[in-house]
């Protein structure tokens, strides 16, 4: 017998502060119950680079965690790599639905073509030219915009397409019409 947890965890990454952001938050009262600041600055400065590439080993796994492992798995892995050489810190992620990356907007843009036509072509290229396409400068410069003008958007609540009596919580663990918690 499974007991569904009463809480979530919300965490944030401030840049600012150098600190990863915490907050324990009950699902029903969506009250933070518990929250902690992990400053960078205080980790210890022989464990600082090994930190680093820990964090950069999970960051390469989970953002390749869709791929099966095998030959393919290394690749998806070099081309987080290269979005991450090319300053392109965040990639939109698959959850529940396909999301257009701003990479592949922005190159459909730039090449006056549908998005559906923009993923075709890069279809036809190898997986390691397309990260490299994906990763040209003129290419991350129109995904920056993109990318600046989806944050700057205002989320349309859906709640009226929520069943009555279904948990309403999106597949981010945040609840449906409520923001992110900033911690």
């Amino acid at each position: 017998m499974s007991r569904e947890n009463k809480y979530r965890t919300a965490v944030e990454l401030d840049t600012e502060a150098m600190s990863v952001n915490v907050a324990i938050i009950d699902k029903a009262t969506k009250e933070t119950v518990s929250s902690e600041v992990f400053a960078a600055q205080e980790i210890h400065e022989s464990c600082k680079q090994k930190v680093a590439l820990y964090g950069y080993s999970k960051l390469l796994q989970d953002r390749a965690s869709d791929v099966e492992i095998g030959p393919g798995k290394l690749e998806a892995m070099r081309g987080v790599a290269a979005q991450l050489a090319a300053g392109q810190w965040a990639k939109e992620r698959k959850i529940g639905a396909i999301v257009t990356s701003p990479e592949v907007e922005a190159l459909a843009a730039l090449k006056e073509i549908s998005v559906p036509a923009a993923q075709a072509a890069l279809k036809a290229y190898p997986k390691e030219i397309r990260a490299q396409i994906l990763a040209s400068e003129a290419v991350v410069a129109k995904a920056v915009e993109i990318r600046e003008a989806r944050e700057g958007m205002e989320v349309t609540s859906l709640d009226d397409f929520v069943p009555a009596g279904a948990p309403a919580e999106s597949g981010d663990g945040v609840a449906v019409g409520e923001a992110a918690p900033a911690a």
